[in-house]
């Protein structure tokens, strides 16, 4: 055999075996690629559920104003994980919305097409972080806790310290004005009668202006224009306990937890004072949307799956603990009546 052709066997077989060694690599780059994708994915989704669903799911998915999203059955390589099914079911979900039974509470649609703030890619992200099982991830992206902004007034406070010149006279004087039902020209008499007496700074002014000092000094508010002034009142007591470290009250705190401006409306005292004695001791169900018994009273047997909660118990005396909730269970949209809790 001549070294020609030697040359041109041995230049076939090395390209032959080139070929072979590339398309057994390009599978495993094609797996690479889709893991690198998957966690990708994940991660972003990760940064998207901080930011839109942690507040009712809690920040590992463990549920809290709504169910557990961390679910055995819902995780990539569990046994009883099917994908379509599971994908399916949140997609379907995440992008219409969803029913709660709690009292102002309802899981809005999330997608665009339902007039939603997520397009596809971004609720595709989401999925793929929940099947995934990393739920530690979403602590990364949580945002920090504004510390400066006022803690709004609830209800009682509201009505025992009025604070406009307009709620001043309506609380004096019900019968003139219409109290809570006031007809039209009740509420265009109130008005004029109010515009008056604030350009005349009149006694309704005046004491609208004393009110809001001293409800502003009950919730420790600071004012701008008092930097050296040192408060002692409800908002230094909740910062003092961490839960603007994880909650909102209004602007103040975060998104890591359920926010807490208006947890009267679904929560009463009672559920209160024994989720912030001891969260851990408050069972499955008797959390989330398991507080209310809508469809089976108090004899139900199927509840919405609930993991251990996220939450700390946290150091605070009897006296403290009155009145954080006296507070919060007072923060309501309106005035509900609280389904009695099932025992």
């Amino acid at each position: 055999m001549s070294t020609r052709m030697v040359l041109s066997v041995a230049f076939v077989a090395f390209v032959v075996l080139g070929m072979v060694v590339y398309v057994l690599n390009e599978g495993r780059r094609a797996d690479y690629n889709i893991l690198t994708s998957t966690e990708d994915y994940a991660h972003l989704g990760a940064e998207l559920y901080a930011a839109n669903c942690s507040q009712c799911h809690g920040p590992q998915g463990e549920g809290a104003i709504g169910p557990a999203l961390n679910r055995p059955e819902w995780h990539v390589g569990d046994k009883n994980y099917d994908e379509n099914t599971v994908t399916t079911f949140i997609r379907n979900v995440v992008h219409r919305g969803q029913y709660s039974p709690q009292p102002g509470i309802q899981m809005p649609a999330w997608s665009k097409d339902y007039g939603g703030p997520l397009n596809d890619e971004e609720i595709e992200k989401i999925i793929t972080f929940i099947t995934q099982n990393q739920w530690t991830v979403p602590l990364e992206y949580t945002a920090s806790p504004n510390y400066v902004a006022a803690i709004p007034a609830n209800t009682v406070q509201k009505k025992m310290y009025p604070s406009t010149t307009q709620d001043v006279l309506a609380t004096k004087y019900p019968d003139k004005y219409g109290g809570t039902t006031p007809t039209a020209d009740q509420k265009a008499a109130l008005a004029a009668d109010s515009k008056a007496d604030e350009a005349a700074k009149g006694p309704a002014y005046q004491e609208a202006q004393a009110n809001a000092e001293k409800l502003r000094l009950l919730l420790g508010n600071p004012d701008p224009n008092k930097p050296t002034e040192q408060l002692n009142g409800l908002k230094q007591l909740i910062q003092g306990k961490g839960c603007l470290n994880c909650h909102a009250l209004g602007s103040a705190g975060t998104t890591l937890g359920p926010a807490l401006t208006e947890v009267g409306s679904r929560r009463d005292a009672d559920w209160l004072t024994t989720w912030i004695k001891n969260p851990s001791l408050v069972k499955g169900d008797n959390r989330g949307p398991n507080v209310m018994p809508w469809f089976k009273g108090d004899n139900r047997t199927d509840f919405w799956p609930m993991q251990p909660t996220f939450m700390p118990t946290i150091p605070m005396t009897d006296e403290e603990r009155a009145k954080i909730v006296d507070y919060l269970s007072n923060l309501k949209t309106a005035v509900v009546v609280l389904p009695t809790q099932s025992k």
